[in-house]
């Protein structure tokens, strides 16, 4: 290539400059001639489940991202527009100007059915209308869906997470992984470069071209930014306090979370303390990815079989891998239940009774608690969701679909494949082995994970006076749960 080539960095969920391998192959390629763009879809943005709480995050990392690509002399372009229709502009911009077309878009691969039909067309319309080649990397995911196989019964895919998980750590241990792990280590050094303050003139073993990016870079979009202009739309809608974004936030979370990684397995089911990663929302939009925390933590030869907190941990990457898998495999179950049969189940679909979840106003004090730690901080512990969620389903009778809508519109984590994966799990109607008589009991659930009544104490004040004996039981509660777990059973035996 010569050196005035230039390349086009597509962002999307891999809002981070360390350890991205997409972008890092193009900055390569292209000596640092390359720029970012970000496109502010309108189909993404009218999605019902869409979260303005999310969005604000999103876009905070975006913030972080603009201002780290400039300090290194890139630049970052956030458009209102469709991609392809971003595309479309750039090159008859150019063109018009009598200006080189970039000779590369880069971009890191997604997996969800939108995602992936516009890709494919963007794609083709690069390389087909516009001559410009297209560079793609894996990134979100360790192991790709096709890459995992498929499991000795002749099924087309694994619809199970054990033998799932059983065959993606065999398929790990393979060279190729390896090294991909070990080539995250460097990525990690920038980061953790980064993270303590240095230039980027000092982190970037690449030769920036400033002059190039200040004077003669192809700016052919109209002027104006974007992204503070949907900061500023959005802001007004915003219900939660923001926390920090961007890559080095989410590094210092990830460096907090490498101190209780050993006691990960005893304390990660305590609502009440801080046992779990907080990594998801990091996940969502690129800050960080499993394969760099893998690298981090040193779970390269974490062993399948083990009690220990690595397994555990890495086994709950391994659960997202698995529902992303699912999702590739069988993309009808973002609107639809995996199970057939139980795609059309009489739900009952109370509109009072699905208000009064949402606010945490069931009786039940665990449920209440989960429910608006949600609503006041855009998150909720893992054992709580799925309390809640069999609540919503299996005591309540509600359409499964309905909590996970709700929860993409609060959680700030809120991902298409982990989220429905883990509310099909609870509604009995995904691919699970488990029968259909799953049933939490969330008395019981909140005597075992919360004892002394700390967690329900912090999110329902109203009930901080009452003894550890006193605070589990319900209040008032809108249903009895025997009642409703003997109508669940009978509303999964007769199936639509």
């Amino acid at each position: 290539m010569s050196g005035q080539d230039w390349g086009v960095h597509w962002f999307r969920r891999d809002l981070r400059v360390a350890g991205n391998p997409a972008l890092q192959a193009s900055f390569k390629k292209h000596d640092g001639r390359v720029v970012g763009l970000f496109c502010f879809d309108s189909k993404f943005l009218s999605r019902p489940d869409f979260s303005h709480n999310r969005f604000a995050f999103f876009m905070e990392t975006m913030r972080e991202l603009a201002a780290e690509l400039r300090e290194m002399g890139s630049d970052l372009w956030v458009v209102d527009c469709r991609p392809q229709e971003a595309f479309e502009r750039i090159v008859e911009s150019l063109k018009q100007g009598g200006r080189p077309l970039p000779a590369t878009v880069s971009f890191n691969r997604d997996y969800e059915p939108f995602a992936r039909e516009r890709d494919a067309a963007v794609t083709e319309w690069l390389q087909e209308k516009a001559g410009i080649r297209v560079h793609t990397e894996r990134d979100h995911l360790v192991i790709e869906p096709q890459e995992i196989g498929r499991p000795a019964s002749g099924a087309n895919f694994y619809q199970v997470y054990s033998p799932f998980a059983k065959r993606w750590f065999e398929t790990f241990k393979a060279e190729e992984f390896q090294e991909r792990i070990q080539a995250q280590k460097k990525g990690l050094a920038l980061l953790r470069a980064r993270a303590s303050g240095k230039s980027p003139e000092k982190v970037f073993n690449l030769t920036w071209k400033k002059a190039w990016a200040q004077a003669a870079a192809p700016f052919p979009l109209p002027p104006g930014d974007a992204l503070e202009e949907f900061i500023a739309q959005n802001r007004k809608q915003v219900t939660i306090e923001i926390p920090r974004a961007g890559s080095i936030a989410a590094f210092e979370r990830l460096n907090q979370f490498k101190s209780a990684l050993d006691s990960y397995g005893d304390q990660r089911d305590i609502p009440s303390i801080d046992g779990t990663s907080k990594l998801a929302m990091f996940f969502k939009n690129g800050s960080l990815t499993p394969a760099q925390v893998i690298a981090h933590l040193g779970l390269e030869a974490t062993p399948l079989k083990s009690d220990r907190g690595p397994t555990k941990f890495l086994k709950e990457i391994v659960w997202r891998e698995f529902y992303y898998s699912i999702l590739w495999h069988r993309p009808d179950v973002e609107k639809t239940a995996f199970l057939p049969h139980y795609a059309d189940l009489a739900w009952e679909n109370r509109k009072d009774w699905f208000e009064a979840w949402k606010e945490g106003r069931t009786g039940y004090p665990i449920v209440d608690a989960g429910m608006r730690q949600l609503k006041n901080t855009g998150w909720m512990h893992n054992r709580v969701r799925m309390i809640v969620a069999s609540f919503l389903t299996k005591d309540l009778l509600i359409d499964w679909r309905w909590g996970e809508n709700h929860f993409m519109k609060e959680l700030l984590d809120g991902d298409l494949a982990p989220n429905n994966g883990g509310w099909q799990w609870a509604a009995s109607t995904g691919c699970d082995p488990q029968p259909y008589f799953r049933i939490f009991n969330p008395e019981l659930q909140s005597k075992r994970f919360d004892p002394d009544g700390t967690y329900i104490r912090a999110h329902v004040p109203e009930l901080a006076d009452l003894s550890a004996d006193e605070i589990h039981l319900p209040r008032s509660p809108m249903i009895d749960h025997q009642a409703q777990k003997a109508k669940a059973l009978a509303l999964f035996k007769r199936p639509g």
